[in-house]
């Protein structure tokens, strides 16, 4: 094995105990409220949040099964401009929040470019769908249920980031899908912790 480049010091050398770092992307149109979920997931604070340039990072400490992984969060803008980035932006990624706005009817619409998006990029990924700003919505969208069904997604769940709704769900679920998928198996386990 080479040795570290100078300067670089990894969990192993350092003599501390390694942790797994999960990839999570987030996609859907701009404006659906992926940022505002993230925001509300990571300090339970919402946030008035205007849309993303680009794509944000942010990272969260997470236990499952008693052990201590690293959920990192990749939260990619919506708008088409920046679709050519997102073979790069899904290396890697171990699970999928897709998202919709459900005041909005047209994003539940480009669910389907989203999730072929997401399938020609990544490798058999838990992929769940998210209804997002449930508070503002009239009702209940029977059609989501069947499009997770129809597309063998991972679930749907409904969220309100404003009301704290169902936020911490959609990430525990996700990331207990993305856990089982780690833990089943052994070359994903190999190329996920850090050494």
């Amino acid at each position: 094995m080479e040795p570290n480049p100078v300067g670089w010091v990894s969990a192993g050398d350092a003599g501390l105990p390694r942790k797994a770092v999960l990839k999570l992307i987030i996609v859907g149109d701009g404006g659906v409220g992926k940022t505002t979920m993230v925001h509300r997931f990571l300090t339970g604070d919402y946030l008035d949040q205007r849309m993303t340039v680009g794509s944000g990072f942010a990272t969260r400490d997470v236990e499952l099964e008693g052990i201590i992984f690293t959920l990192a969060i990749w939260d990619f803008a919506g708008e088409e401009r920046f679709r050519f980035l997102m073979p790069h932006y899904c290396k890697g990624a171990l699970g999928c929040i897709l998202a919709f706005d459900l005041t909005r009817p047209i994003t539940f619409f480009h669910l389907d470019d989203w999730l072929s998006l997401v399938r020609d990029n990544t490798t058999n990924i838990p992929i769940l769908l998210v209804g997002t700003k449930s508070d503002a919505a009239p009702s209940e969208l029977p059609e989501a249920h069947q499009y997770a069904d129809t597309h063998a997604l991972a679930g749907y769940i409904q969220t309100s980031s404003k009301d704290g709704i169902n936020i911490t769900e959609a990430f525990e679920t996700v990331s207990n899908l993305m856990w089982n998928r780690l833990t089943s198996s052994p070359l994903q386990t190999a190329n996920t912790w850090i050494t």
